[in-house]
């Protein structure tokens, strides 16, 4: 049994969902104490020291900037299994929906 396509309006609902995730999570290092702490001690880890010798950062600024980039890669990573796991139970709802409505 071949699979149709994703439509455009799916993909671009999937897309606004994942980008608005990982925007809720790097709010939450914002508004959480306890993320934050947690974040800052990875990044005084030694190997975020290395990272940033490695990225040639050699001033606050350019840390914090390598720091951003790390927190908004991880929340990606964190953000896309939780959207993928969310079109599997819209799937399943749908076709069980489907189901009762057709008498299986």
């Amino acid at each position: 049994m071949t699979e149709s396509p994703p439509s455009i309006t799916r993909t671009l609902a999937k897309t606004a969902a994942l980008v608005a995730l990982t925007a809720g999570l790097m709010a939450s290092l914002r508004y959480s104490a306890t993320v934050a702490h947690w974040v800052d001690h990875i990044a005084g880890t030694r190997l975020w020291s290395t990272l940033y010798s490695l990225a040639g950062a050699s001033d606050a600024l350019q840390r914090e900037r390598l720091i951003l980039m790390g927190v908004t890669v991880a929340c990606f990573l964190v953000a896309l299994p939780l959207v993928q796991a969310g079109e599997w139970a819209v799937d399943r709802l749908r076709a069980r929906r489907a189901g009762l409505r057709t008498g299986n």
